[in-house]
């Protein structure tokens, strides 16, 4: 099934034993049928290509918007909230529930920017595989970081991780290098993936200033419990020696898989 850039498939024929051959007429039919299946291929691929470009561009769009006008008006409202601090010193419960605000408003930014990176991404149909997916990551997140993080990984076959749990692993994954990155001020962040017969675990130390085991969690680690916990896993963060945060993402695989 040949097109004038390459060969898009091969059409076998073959007849019962003891049959003729096929006649003339008849290989002519078959082959100009090959080449019409081909050029239908053909037509179908630029067809695609052209609506990836249109959903592309669409998503450019949205995410400048999303960056342009969503974006810095919340980073404007946050430090205008930030200002009337001072004047209500004297006020605690006031200044309290104003910094609640703040913070929520760092929390929506945080989400935000998240689906600005991801409505940058471009789909590729190659190297979609678990593995090739998690160099990607690490290596986007080195324009935050300042370097780039070192990555580990340990038996990590797709026939072992469904698509969902990685979907879930990659967004824990990037939520992770951009805490590092935005509260940490880390210098290094080790990441470390590992697939068992039983788990998946992901593994983020940075060197960075360390979290308070007794403040509260924000939106950003809720949610990475909640993907954890939907899963049947855990969340844990303890400290990184000498200085840092370790956390610890686990959730159990399919006993059917593999």
């Amino acid at each position: 099934m040949p097109t004038p850039a390459h060969v898009r498939g091969v059409l076998q024929v073959a007849g019962l034993s003891g049959r003729p051959a096929f006649a003339d007429a008849t290989v002519s039919m078959i082959a100009g049928f090959a080449n019409h299946a081909a050029l239908a291929l053909e037509i179908a691929e630029h067809r695609r290509a052209a609506e990836q470009l249109l959903l592309l561009g669409d998503r450019d769009r949205i995410a400048r918007d999303l960056h342009d006008l969503a974006i810095q008006r919340l980073f404007t409202d946050g430090l205008t909230l930030q200002s009337t601090l001072a004047q209500v010193a004297d006020r605690p419960q006031v200044a309290d529930r104003i910094q609640q605000v703040v913070d929520g408003l760092d929390d929506t930014i945080k989400i935000i920017r998240s689906t600005i990176y991801a409505l940058h991404q471009r789909p590729s149909h190659e190297d979609t595989g678990l593995r090739a997916r998690l160099v990607a990551e690490t290596g986007q997140a080195a324009e935050a970081l300042g370097f780039t993080p070192a990555l580990r990984m340990t038996s990590l076959p797709d026939t072992l991780v469904t698509n969902d749990v990685a979907d879930q692993l990659l967004s824990v994954l990037r939520e992770a290098l951009a805490n590092a990155a935005r509260h940490a001020h880390a210098t290094a962040v080790d990441v470390t993936a590992e697939a068992t017969a039983t788990h998946l675990r992901l593994r983020v130390a940075d060197n960075g200033r360390g979290t308070d085991p007794a403040g509260t969690r924000g939106s950003g680690l809720a949610n990475l419990q909640a993907r954890a916990t939907d899963l049947g896993g855990t969340l844990t963060l303890t400290p990184n020696q000498p200085a840092g945060t370790v956390l610890h993402w686990a959730v159990p695989l399919p006993a059917d898989n593999g």
